[in-house]
């Protein structure tokens, strides 16, 4: 799998469409994270994975390389996954999944909050503080909550970022921001009531 992303987008512009196989090997992991956190349904999130690549695949000859390929694919996947959380309804729409997921090529999407180990009352606070960020997540603006889940929880830069959502960069951060105090905000009541039960 040695090689840029460009190298192998050009293989398959040639006509090498087995070399796709490769773009999709590289990215499938950060895609289907991506779906998954907005959509919240592992189903909906693979099937919008597969129309993703698919999409790529078939628009493939239309990338000149101006951009990254993760910006351009990004773009595709944010594009799903609006659409389908528009055709899915407000209701099911990020509603995180809190069974585990046994496929290695689905990560868990609660891998970023701290392991709890064993300790099957940690587990369900672990779970329960995930389920309380999608819920806060769920009262963002579309956009804001797009920028937090790529910025803070995928780890795409500000630059990928405004260019996968055709924002300025300033907008970017500003967004960013104005997003991180009003999730602030609504998590703030679990938080304080978790420091006070934790103080005893």
């Amino acid at each position: 799998m040695d090689g840029t992303d460009w190298e192998w987008v050009q293989r398959v512009q040639n006509g090498e469409t087995d070399a796709f196989e490769i773009l999709i090997q590289r990215h499938q992991k950060p895609i289907f994270n991506l779906l998954y956190r907005w959509l919240g349904d592992r189903e909906e999130a693979s099937d919008a994975a597969q129309e993703v690549f698919l999409a790529a695949y078939r628009a493939i000859r239309e990338f000149r390389g101006d951009a990254l390929f993760s910006t351009w694919l990004y773009r595709i996947a944010v594009n799903q996954a609006i659409n389908r959380r528009k055709r899915l309804g407000v209701d099911q729409a990020r509603r995180a999944a809190l069974d585990p997921i046994d496929s290695a090529e689905a990560p868990d999407p609660l891998a970023d909050l701290p392991h709890p180990g064993p300790n099957p009352a940690q587990e369900a606070e672990r779970k329960e503080t995930h389920a309380r960020i999608q819920e806060g997540l769920n009262g963002l603006k579309e956009e804001e909550a797009l920028i937090i889940l790529l910025h803070d929880l995928q780890e795409v830069p500000y630059e990928e970022i405004a260019r996968i959502l055709k924002l300025p960069l300033g907008t970017v951060k500003s967004r960013l921001h104005r997003a991180r105090l009003a999730l602030k905000a609504k998590l703030a009541d679990y938080f304080d009531v978790g420091a006070r039960a934790d103080k005893g």
